[in-house]
């Protein structure tokens, strides 16, 4: 496979060749840019390049041949910005947004062109030998996977802080929202190298447990960092928390994360301890570390039938 910095090179030129028509509309191309820009920001450099080569690195493991795949890594980064901005303009809860920044309708109208643009980078898969078949099957599969996302987020949504979520709540809603995303990549990797059902079936578990461990794990960042405290963002380690505890404890996690109407009279640090000392993080880091578990059993599976592992091997640690 291809260094990172030609990899980054080449995606970079298919999504110039797409905004080639706005490219006299110096506004609206400058905020396609800068909704780009913002995905994966708080992930790092390095995560965020696995992350949008996914169905490349899939392909390439399991044919040796993987360059076929770039219009469908842009495809899928293009949707998961115009999700990100739909998401934004669903939570008003980041100054840096584009909805927070121009308003919630300059930010709708970047948001449908994204969705446009990434219909447009999957037909240009057909210019890459891509059978017109497979083109539209899996056009079809990811819009299924990125409307279940949406059902996702609608549940999400209807969930209030007067009414924690439960445990098993949650997981259905970042099994829609966060794991499909990633089986979406998977299965889009193992398409474009013309997978039989076993490796289908493999990725797509891979994916799933690989998207669940990354939502805990930014769960646990979002804790660390103070980010979901102050936003009073109720993820797992809060959900155990509440579950677990009663008496004054009780009280101060309900009113932190359940009582919206209250002031927020607790310094952030002193959740984070309390989450601490409840014993939500060490079993929120158990769940994380289940679901990486199960994704590398099924990584082992896959490198016993001939699938390359060495790269895919990146994304769990």
């Amino acid at each position: 496979m291809m260094l990172p910095s030609e990899l980054n090179r080449l995606f970079q030129d298919e999504i110039d060749s797409l905004l080639v028509p706005f490219s006299d509309n110096k506004d609206f191309y400058s905020l396609i840019r800068e909704s780009l820009v913002k995905i994966g920001q708080d992930s790092g450099v390095d995560n965020v390049y696995r992350r949008r080569f996914l169905p490349l690195i899939v392909c390439d493991a399991i044919c040796d041949r993987s360059e076929h795949a770039l219009p469908a890594c842009t495809g899928i980064e293009l949707l998961n910005a115009s999700a990100e901005i739909f998401d934004d303009i669903e939570d008003a809860d980041s100054v840096e947004s584009l909805p927070a920044k121009y308003g919630a309708p300059i930010a709708i109208n970047i948001g449908s062109i994204l969705i446009m643009l990434a219909e447009r980078a999957f037909t240009r898969l057909s210019s890459r030998g891509v059978d017109s078949d497979t083109v539209l099957n899996l056009m079809d599969t990811v819009n299924s996977y990125y409307a279940a996302a949406c059902s996702g987020q609608h549940r999400d949504l209807s969930l209030t802080p007067e009414k924690a979520a439960t445990e098993d709540e949650y997981f259905r809603v970042i099994a829609m929202k966060s794991a499909f995303m990633v089986e979406c990549a998977c299965y889009t990797g193992a398409s474009l190298a013309k997978a039989n059902q076993d490796t289908f079936r493999l990725f797509i578990g891979f994916g799933h447990n690989l998207g669940m461990a990354s939502q805990i794990a930014n769960d646990i960042k979002g804790v660390m960092s103070l980010r979901d405290i102050r936003k009073r963002k109720i993820t797992l380690p809060v959900i155990y928390a509440l579950a677990q505890t009663d008496g004054e404890t009780s009280i101060i996690l309900n009113n932190v994360f359940c009582r919206p109407a209250v002031e927020f009279i607790y310094s952030p640090e002193n959740i984070r301890d309390l989450l601490f000392s409840t014993g939500a993080i060490q079993y929120t880091t158990i769940k994380m570390e289940l679901y990486k578990q199960q994704a590398a059993d099924l990584l082992i599976k896959l490198e016993q039938i001939g699938i390359k592992g060495e790269q895919l091997q990146q994304f769990l640690i």
